[in-house]
């Protein structure tokens, strides 16, 4: 990841990433992921997006997942360290110069 990566942290980059790939691995379209999630078509794009842009993961939606693609929450989100101040949970955040 990059470090100019602001928005988002890294666990919610790796859970973007994984509702992408349970979509496609499921054989939906855009159109077919949003309309079983529930959301518009350019809503699913703000999803699956990792980029500095895009949207934040609700809870409604991760169950939402969970229901869609027979996933557990342990199985979307991974393995998670023990220290909750791991970097993996800390999203980067732009200094401004002074």
């Amino acid at each position: 990841m990059s470090d100019q990566q602001l928005k988002f942290s890294p666990l919610t980059i790796r859970i973007k990433e994984q509702v992408r790939r349970l979509r496609l691995l499921a054989g939906h379209s855009m159109a077919e992921g949003s309309r079983l999630l529930g959301v518009s078509r350019k809503q699913l794009e703000d999803i699956e997006t990792t980029r500095d842009y895009g949207c934040h993961l609700e809870i409604e939606l991760l169950a939402k997942v969970k229901v869609v693609y027979n996933v557990s929450l342990d199985e979307l989100v991974g393995d998670l360290p023990a220290d909750q101040t791991s970097d993996l949970f800390t999203r980067k955040r732009r200094r401004n110069a002074d």
